[in-house]
């Protein structure tokens, strides 16, 4: 495993592992770089090299300078077709923890950004239920009501914009913890899950969740709360703009029952206090909201 610095945070990342995913022609490893053809061109002799250690790499023959060289985030970014903002955000979720230390709680201090236009994806309007969610304790109702569904093999988990419209969507395998997004989308830091949920029930409390699962067991803990998602442990300005323009009275700050929920529940903190009632969740000794759910449920 590497440290890297993704949103701020140290997270340590096995380089190897995320490249051997992917096919390389002419490719030969050492146990420092990956040295292969380009895989953003067509090239006879090997130009483009992945530093093993730092995530670097570059690509000495490149002609557009945005596929030139850069950091590991990027790298992956070009690889898999995403944004480096949703990219990123995959990284933090898979490999785990920040460095308290190293974060800096600063999106409600930050000017907004100018949003990125909405990708609108068409396609997944009345998905069948997923069997897994089921599992995961969410019902064929609820799972109606934030349009999500699935088939045997993976859940599928569309994000909405407060129109309603489809803009990026996660699926998430039934058989082990692994999950994608869809390519070319809307970066998740423009959106939030569940947002056109709460803005359609005119719900006067929502939960603010790391995942969209958790997010959704909200509505079986209490009927009255919807429960929405911001995608990771980091809330973008972004997000807590779309989060203000809610017409709620009160905010329950639904981060995991861990060191990351409770960097999630700080900055929800800082952004809307005094401007809602604001209440913590109380998932002890579960972890989360959907632990919870199964475990009061059964």
């Amino acid at each position: 495993m590497q440290s890297l610095i993704v949103n701020e945070q140290v997270l340590f990342v096995d380089i190897q592992a995320e490249l051997e995913t992917f096919i390389w022609e002419n490719a030969r490893w050492t146990s420092e770089k990956l040295i292969a053809n380009s895989p953003f061109r067509t090239e006879h002799r090997p130009s483009f090299f992945v530093s093993l250690e730092t995530g670097a790499w570059a690509d000495s023959g490149a002609t557009d300078s945005t596929k030139e060289k850069g950091n590991f985030v990027w790298l992956l970014a070009l690889l898999k077709g995403w944004s480096y903002g949703m990219t990123a955000d995959w990284l933090e979720e898979k490999y785990g923890y920040p460095d308290l230390e190293q974060l800096k709680i600063k999106p409600a201090l930050q000017k907004l950004e100018k949003s990125t236009e909405i990708i609108a994806l068409s396609g997944f309007d009345g998905l069948e239920p997923s069997e897994y969610l089921e599992k995961r304790g969410l019902t064929k109702s609820v799972q109606q009501r934030y349009g999500v569904g699935g088939d045997s093999k993976k859940a599928v988990m569309p994000w909405r914009t407060r129109a309603g419209k489809v803009a990026n969507v996660k699926y998430r395998r039934a058989d082990k913890k692994e999950f994608w997004y869809e390519n070319e989308a809307t970066s998740l830091n423009e959106l939030v899950f569940g947002l056109d949920v709460a803005k359609r029930e005119r719900s006067a409390t929502v939960a603010v969740c790391e995942a969209e699962i958790d997010a959704m067991s909200w509505c079986l803990l209490d009927y009255n709360i919807v429960g929405i998602a911001v995608g990771s442990s980091v809330i973008s300005e972004q997000q807590i703009e779309l989060i203000k323009r809610l017409n709620v009275t009160k905010i329950i700050l639904g981060g995991d029952n861990d060191e990351k929920g409770a960097l999630l529940n700080r900055q929800a903190k800082h952004a809307f206090g005094g401007l809602f009632q604001l209440e913590y969740a109380e998932y002890a000794p579960f972890k989360d909201a959907n632990e919870k759910l199964l475990n009061i449920s059964n």
